[in-house]
């Protein structure tokens, strides 16, 4: 039985929430996109949607063409609230829901020829910055970044668009990604869950503000639904994977600044 890895924030409801729970030949597994990535790595399942960072960690990793999560300038849910100056910042909090966030804090630094920031993995929470006098800002994605929008009075930054103002690219935050021979079926209910969530996506938001009426009203998650998340991997998000990843061998040695991202179904 195949396993598909599947998370449940709001920006990945259009691609998970139709994924079927009910047929016999795979298995949906929920964790967040870190524990699957991990799991991915250890064979516990064969096909997930990780941060994209993680595609570059094995040789025999391969891309499914079709659908990513990504942003083409304001995310709203990658988020860095900060009390002091982007140029002062030193230590940050972040929790491991994802490698890709934690990644593009720091290669925003190298592009604006600043210091690598000094990660604390902790259960970030915007009460550090008042708790730990020497936390200088804490990054909060998905829906706790959500939640805190525009609740916070603190500064923030939006990666998403730090990194359109930076490149003039879109940014890829997580892929579906597997290691192995794909049964067809699988591949067919990835692309087939992604095409009906997409045209639902007004449905989702409706859901989740019923849900959690404290993190977004319906016409918020509907906005950020429609308008902050991108769901179609074509070229500029292609392009985007590899210049993001040569920013990140620019600044640790052990990546093969020569990688390149590969695709399910394409030789080698």
């Amino acid at each position: 039985m195949m396993r598909i890895g599947a998370i449940h924030f709001l920006n990945a409801e259009p691609l998970c929430g139709h994924l079927s729970r009910n047929d016999p030949r795979w298995q949906i597994v929920d964790s967040s996109p870190s524990e699957l990535a991990r799991s991915l790595r250890n064979g516990t399942i064969d096909v997930g949607l990780v941060p994209q960072v993680e595609a570059c960690r094995r040789p025999d990793y391969r891309i499914l063409e079709g659908h990513c999560i990504s942003c083409l300038g304001e995310v709203a849910s990658i988020l860095l609230f900060h009390k002091k100056p982007w140029e002062e910042l030193q230590r940050v909090a972040v929790d491991q829901a994802s490698n890709s966030s934690v990644a593009l804090l720091q290669v925003l630094r190298h592009l604006d020829q600043l210091p690598p920031l000094e990660i604390i993995e902790t259960a970030s929470n915007l009460s550090l910055l008042q708790q730990d006098s020497t936390i200088d800002a804490v990054l909060l994605i998905g829906d706790a970044a959500l939640k805190h929008r525009s609740r916070s009075p603190l500064d923030r930054i939006d990666l998403g668009m730090a990194w359109k103002q930076r490149t003039d690219l879109p940014f890829v935050f997580a892929v579906w990604l597997t290691r192995t021979q794909l049964d067809p079926t699988v591949i067919e209910e990835v692309a087939r869950a992604a095409q009906l969530g997409i045209d639902q996506r007004p449905l989702f938001a409706a859901q989740f503000s019923k849900r959690y009426p404290d993190v977004l009203d319906e016409g918020a998650a509907r906005d950020y639904l429609q308008r902050c998340v991108r769901y179609q991997l074509g070229p500029p998000e292609k392009e985007s994977i590899e210049v993001f990843h040569r920013l990140r061998a620019e600044i640790d040695p052990a990546l093969d600044r020569h990688w390149q991202p590969r695709y399910y179904g394409e030789k080698s």
